[in-house]
């Protein structure tokens, strides 16, 4: 079973910004030597997959509108989301090693990523 992750965002998940974050992460998680990466929609754009070294290390399903607040505070309680947060978009990671190029890229999306229900904590 893979892990698991919301993302809230202000503006939706789309193609552009997976592959901004993919980019701005790659290096640093999977080293500058590594495959180059895949953008791959599925299921004609409902999902979008990025593949490294031929294994896919993230699945990001279609955004949806954030549900009110009372089903977000049931949902993900303690989340704060971004102001004027609009955009529900759910995401999945492997456990495999390359899950950890998954999880970083949907850290370096512009927008509070709750993974496994985890809500995260204060910067330091």
């Amino acid at each position: 079973m893979p892990r698991s992750t919301v993302v809230l965002t202000r503006e939706p998940v789309d193609a552009a910004a997976v592959g901004r974050a993919a980019a701005s992460v790659h290096d640093q998680v999977a080293g500058a030597d590594a495959a180059p990466f895949e953008l791959r929609p599925v299921d004609d754009g409902a999902v979008l997959q990025v593949v490294a070294e031929s294994a896919v290390v993230l699945s990001v399903l279609r955004p949806r509108l954030v549900p009110g607040d009372g089903e977000l505070a049931r949902v993900l309680p303690g989340t704060t989301p971004p102001e004027d947060a609009r955009w529900w978009t759910e995401a999945y990671t492997p456990w495999h090693a390359g899950g950890a190029l998954g999880v970083a890229i949907l850290d370096a999306l512009d927008g509070v990523a709750v993974h496994g229900g985890v809500v995260p904590g204060p910067s330091s």
